[in-house]
Formats: C-alpha cells, structure tokens, sequence
C-alpha cells in the first residue's frame, strides 16, 4: 500500500510539474517564420470541430482556424483538445492558441489571456411543439412538465433554483437528453444550446423550438498563454476584420443553419 501511495504520489507530481513548468510561448514571429500554428479545437463537437471520416478537420472552429492561418501565412496544425485540456495546453505550450467554445472568466484569466469573443455561448430552453405557445422559461415552470438535465452539469442546479414547480430527470450526456425530450420523456431541456445541433439532427422527427428569451450569455474567445501579446494582438486584429466583413456571421449560418442566438458585436477597442 505504501508503494501504491508513493507512485500515486509521483505521478501526481509529475502531472503537476508538466503543467507549471515554465515553457515559453511562441511569439507571432516564431510561429511565422516556423510556418505553422498550432490550433486546439475539440475532437468531436460538431458542427463547432469534428473529424470526418478521412479524418479531416471540420466544422466552425476548423474553418475559422484556416482563415486566421492564412492571414498569417501559416499553415494551421489542429490539435486535438478536449475541454479540460485547453488551459494546460496553453501553459505547457502544446498549443499556441485554443479555440474549443473556451469561455472567457475571471478564473482562466488569472492563467491565460484572451482575445476578442469570437462567438457566444447561451443558456436557453430547448422544447418541441407539443409543449404550446411558450414565449419565455417561465412559462414553463409549472407542474405537470418535465424537465431533463445532465448529471454534473450546472443547468440541472439552475432549473433546481428557478423553476421548482416541474420534475426534473437526469440523464447522462447531452445526447440522452435530446433522446429524452423526442421520446416523449420529458418536455424540454436547459443548456447552451449551441453544442446539441448534431443531436436534434438525428431526431428529425421532431419539431424543435428554441424560446428566444435567453438566460444567459456567455462569451468565448482564443486562449493564448498568458503574457503572449504580439500573438494576442494580432488575433484580436484578424477576429475585428473577419467580423466586420461579415465572415464569420456566415460562417455561423453555414455550420448551424441559422444566426446566433445572440451576436458578437465587434469591437476595435477590447
């Protein structure tokens, strides 16, 4: 048992090691005259990053990778990264910036730095036409209606707090939940929105409505290690010239079929 406790021990040392060591970042220079940039986008969140089946990059984030890229002269090398990988690829510069729905907070920033959002994140009611005319979340909220969340994620405590009057299931992933609600198992759901496209798709059976009165916005930007102004800069100025020429709004609708539920305005001065 000692032994077991040592190694554990050791490789929680290790790990701890790999991510506090200091590993410099890349400055924008580096990266140009390397010629390529190493961009963190998630595996399989489609349609935001995903591999198909020749295990080619697609999706929002890959497509907007490859416009960053080429304003650089780089050529884009997409490195598979999961949601609890972003920030400690960032700090063990295994990555020079993450893109993977990283929403900006005052915790990261105490770790990273971040550019401009790129686009949002918002926390929204999914339904179906079965549930009536409903205009907010709050018309939702009585008995009779059931509610379905994921295990562990905050949604499930925040219809806990805000709408007590329905019962509430709790399933695994954001798959069961959509299986749920077009099973007739429940009547709707609470999450952002934006990351269960790939999942109402394979319910097209249904007819889905989205309530327009939105909880909660969040923003999310590129990650970058902290202290890496020149490359911070210069995405910030590719973000504010894809935005303002309308490229990333149709962007957007190429890769979710409608705008976002909320825009990013562009801002020269963040």
């Amino acid at each position: 048992m000692a032994r077991l406790h040592r190694h554990l021990f050791l490789l929680a040392a290790a790990t701890f090691a790999v991510l506090t060591t200091h590993a410099e970042a890349r400055t924008l220079d580096e990266i140009i005259a390397d010629g390529t940039v190493r961009i963190g986008v998630h595996p399989n969140l489609p349609p935001l990053s995903y591999q198909d089946a020749s295990g080619e990059w697609q999706g929002y984030d890959a497509d907007l990778g490859r416009m960053i890229a080429e304003k650089m002269g780089a050529t884009p090398e997409f490195v598979a990264t999961e949601f609890n990988a972003r920030v400690p690829g960032l700090v063990s510069d295994l990555i020079d910036f993450s893109m993977a729905a990283l929403t900006r907070n005052s915790e990261r920033m105490k770790v990273i730095d971040f550019t401009f959002p790129v686009y949002t994140e918002n926390l929204a009611v999914l339904t179906t036409d079965k549930v009536g005319a409903v205009t907010s979340w709050q018309d939702l909220n009585k008995s009779g209606l059931t509610m379905v969340g994921c295990r562990g994620c905050y949604p499930v405590q925040w219809m806990e707090e805000n709408m007590p009057n329905v019962e509430i299931l709790v399933v695994e992933s954001g798959s069961d939940m959509v299986r749920t609600i077009a099973q007739g198992r429940a009547d709707g759901m609470v999450a952002n929105l934006e990351w269960h496209k790939q999942f109402t798709d394979n319910h097209p059976e249904v007819k889905w409505v989205i309530i327009e009165d939105v909880i909660r916005t969040a923003y999310c930007a590129l990650g970058v290690k902290k202290g890496n102004e020149s490359l911070r800069s210069y995405l910030n100025a590719a973000i504010y010239e894809l935005q303002t020429s309308g490229t990333t709004s149709a962007l957007w609708q190429k890769h979710w079929g409608a705008p976002p539920l909320v825009e990013v305005v562009p801002n020269p001065y963040w």
